[in-house]
């Protein structure tokens, strides 16, 4: 995502500064020591717009609506009267009602099934452009960023555009930007699809008070802001530092492992718990680079075997990815040669992807079925039947964990206090496993890891307090129980306390302080009892 111009110093920090090395191009190295969870870095995006495949995103506030109420005049999907005749959204409503004919001609013809969608595709690029004549210093920023022009007409991205955005946006802007055409506008497109970043939206009906909704799926229903100085740090599927985002579209850097003086500045672009072929891909087609990541250059990704598939020819073996630079010359989308460990038989890329979707959408058809016993037995036997086709340690058993962990404790009949003992060692046990694979994939103070040690604390009291109260246990044994769940509870505080306020984690954070001074009574309680 580097450009090769110099930077502005618009939202950058004194903390950090620019470098550049041939396999990096321009990225950031931080001017002094990082401890886990200290800010390296707060940004505002350049421009922001709900999703390109958002529907209940509101045009003009950025709030989730069910229903919508349709501008009259441009058609664009907005939460209320009040937003369509805000001042924000007439500024806007006047150039998207020039393209209403159009867009209803080709609906006409079958060629547009949602307005909605097809405007949200125009909304970001449009706002982006009319940053020339309302933010020209915005606008300069925005010229400086990457595009990857010649690479993009290579794909079938650069068609679509022409298709689906340039007339459009010609359409709408003729008048204000006379020499608009498809080569600006497609440069427009590629900074969008390589410097922009999701920007999740709060809830509009969660009480303050309630954790007990899952913060770890993605959605639809997202903004999506281009950055510039975001856009100058480097990527590492294993990073050392997270991206947070506020509901004002603010991006906050935070470290999440101590960083040396000196030492570059990685976040990751894709999602940790992808398999490596995922990654590749995502990177190659959206970013046009190849990642060489410490993680991406182990076939085994650290011992966790989180992309391996079961050999096909011994059956015992597991397959790997492997970089293979003489893919590269052949133009491989993601350049891995896939051996097994065991009889070194080869797959090829294209079935390792077949294999992944197949299971992907296996977990998903489970996953659509009511929330209630019959998910949860569905779910635990994947964990049997998965594994012969993935490894139990593979990213997608990774996330039905997660999946596990959220519904043991949150779900009516599955509440902790009506769980058995054995489904909180389950609990327990999942949570485990899930740490253990983090401390590989995402170390140090990731948000999902302060999610699943919330997650954790909670069967390990249940469990000593059973133990306790059936006569089991005696109560120093109690006490160092407890005291060990502290520890855990301690530190998903200290990952989550300072995500930004109304997201989900920020939800899970209270709810984690007030567990944490809730334990510690307890302990304090117990001890004077004791001592008594």
């Amino acid at each position: 995502m580097q450009s090769n111009n110099r930077p502005s110093s618009n939202g950058s920090s004194p903390a950090i500064r620019l470098d550049s090395s041939p396999e990096l191009g321009r990225y950031f190295v931080a001017s002094r020591a990082f401890k886990p969870g200290d800010v390296v870095m707060k940004e505002y995006p350049l421009a922001a717009a709900p999703g390109p495949l958002s529907q209940h995103v509101c045009f003009g506030c950025h709030r989730l609506f069910k229903e919508a109420h349709i501008c009259s005049e441009c058609r664009s999907p907005l939460c209320s009267h009040n937003c369509q005749m805000s001042s924000e959204h007439q500024n806007e409503c006047c150039y998207l009602k020039k393209i209403i004919p159009e867009i209803e001609n080709r609906q006409k013809n079958g060629k547009i099934q949602r307005i909605p969608v097809q405007l949200s595709m125009l909304m970001l690029p449009l706002r982006l452009l009319l940053l020339r004549r309302e933010q020209p210093n915005k606008w300069q920023l925005l010229m400086d960023l990457e595009s990857h022009m010649e690479a993009r007409k290579k794909t079938s991205i650069w068609g679509f555009n022409q298709r689906n955005i340039t007339p459009y946006l010609e359409a709408m802007l003729n008048e204000e930007i006379p020499d608009i055409n498809d080569d600006l506008v497609q440069q427009i497109c590629g900074a969008i699809d390589v410097n922009s970043f999701e920007i999740r939206i709060e809830q509009p009906d969660r009480r303050q008070h309630d954790h007990q909704e899952q913060p770890l799926p993605n959605t639809n229903e997202v903004l999506r802001g281009t950055f510039y100085m975001a856009s100058l740090m480097a990527h590492s599927c294993i990073a050392n530092a997270q991206i947070s985002m506020s509901n004002d579209s603010q991006m906050t850097v935070k470290a999440t492992v101590p960083i040396q003086e000196g030492e570059g500045i990685f976040v990751s672009y894709t999602d940790p718990l992808q398999t490596t072929l995922q990654r590749r891909t995502f990177l190659e087609k959206g970013k046009h680079f190849t990642c060489r990541c410490r993680r991406c250059q182990d076939p085994t990704e650290f011992g966790t075997f989180a992309s391996a598939v079961r050999c096909r020819s011994c059956t015992s073996g597991w397959v790997l990815p492997h970089d293979d630079d003489q893919l590269h010359d052949a133009e491989s989308s993601v350049a891995l040669r896939w051996k097994c460990t065991e009889c070194s038989n080869e797959m090829k890329s294209e079935d390792i992807g077949r294999t992944e979707e197949v299971v992907q959408n296996i977990v998903k058809n489970i996953q659509r079925l009511p929330v209630d016993r019959h998910l949860i037995d569905r779910c635990e036997e994947l964990f049997l039947t998965l594994p012969k086709k993935i490894h139990v340690n593979h990213v997608i058993l990774l996330q039905l964990r997660i999946s596990l962990v959220h519904l043991y404790g949150n779900v009516p009949g599955f509440l902790i206090p009506e769980l058995p003992v054995s489904l909180l060692h389950r609990k327990a046990q999942l949570c485990s496993e899930l740490l253990e694979a983090l401390h590989q994939l995402c170390p140090g103070y990731s948000r999902l890891r302060g999610i699943v040690l919330y997650e954790l604390h909670v069967p390990l009291v249940c469990l000593a307090n059973r133990k306790f109260e059936s006569g089991r246990m005696q109560q120093d044994q109690l006490i160092k129980e407890l005291k060990d769940a502290e520890i855990f509870l301690k530190e998903a505080v200290q990952i989550l306390i300072h995500e930004p306020v109304n997201t989900p984690e920020s939800h899970v954070a209270r709810a984690a302080m007030a567990d944490l001074k809730q334990l510690r009574e307890y302990i304090r309680e117990m001890e004077n009892l004791r001592r008594s």
